[in-house]
């Protein structure tokens, strides 16, 4: 039986006119009620996923290539709890995307990354493709479990100026099967995960993302709410999706 809670949240941010981010709990997608925290609680005997796309700015339907590749894994998760199945399915999104793109000359192009957490059965495997992360909270210190398709931002370097240089993407163009990145560990209660695009990395300092984890303590909606409050603060130039899933059995 796994049962945990997932506070999400995704805001267009300031500057970018429409959303492209799409944002699962479970099989609930995101949709265009944004920019206050949704909690839910699951408890199944099925695997239980959790899950942030990120479409690719400025390239074509960047909402539409996240949305087609959520939907499939919402529902692939559930049935897969191995490393190896979920590595696959995240592949098969690819394709699903690849596929979506051909129905009309206007989605030519479009992709999105995504980072997941997979929970079954004691277990919690973490799948990225892209700059989409996710951290464990161990402590009050976040410790990065996913890997960043992404050259590094230099310091001073303008955040949107790497936006689009992801590396690897679901999609985006290319014909070649993807290399997912997956991590594995033990999901034990209390344990903590937060799952993030780059309009929350690019924008707010690591530090400072742990320091309002912290000062939230055990406020989860409070805690996302403040991260999105920062993001925003330092310009939200970016869409920005926020989830912070906590493992009770």
């Amino acid at each position: 039986m796994t049962s945990l809670d997932a506070v999400a949240v995704t805001h267009r941010g300031h500057v970018r006119d429409h959303n492209e981010d799409t944002v699962a709990i479970g099989g609930f997608l995101s949709n265009a009620h944004e920019g206050t925290p949704v909690t839910l609680t699951v408890t199944t005997d099925r695997p239980v996923a959790c899950l942030i796309a990120d479409g690719l700015g400025g390239h074509q339907a960047g909402e539409r290539a996240s949305v087609a590749a959520t939907r499939y894994l919402a529902d692939a998760f559930t049935r897969f709890g191995d490393p190896d199945s979920v590595q696959a399915a995240v592949r098969k999104a690819g394709e699903v995307v690849r596929q979506e793109a051909g129905w009309s000359p206007s989605w030519a192009g479009m992709g999105t990354t995504v980072v997941a957490t997979v929970f079954a059965a004691g277990q919690v495997i973490c799948v990225n493709v892209g700059d989409s992360r996710c951290y464990q909270l161990a402590d009050g210190t976040l410790v990065a479990v996913s890997t960043d398709d992404s050259p590094p931002l230099l310091p001073g370097a303008d955040p949107d100026a790497v936006v689009t240089r992801v590396t690897q993407s679901l999609g985006g163009g290319g014909d070649a099967d993807v290399d997912p990145h997956v991590w594995t560990g033990t999901a034990t209660a209390g344990d903590q995960f937060l799952l993030c695009s780059d309009g929350l990395t690019d924008y707010v300092s690591l530090d400072d993302i742990e320091a309002a984890l912290r000062t939230a303590g055990a406020d989860a909606p409070g805690a996302v709410e403040a991260l999105l409050d920062a993001a925003l603060a330092a310009g939200g130039k970016d869409n920005i999706s926020i989830m912070l899933v906590t493992v009770r059995a």
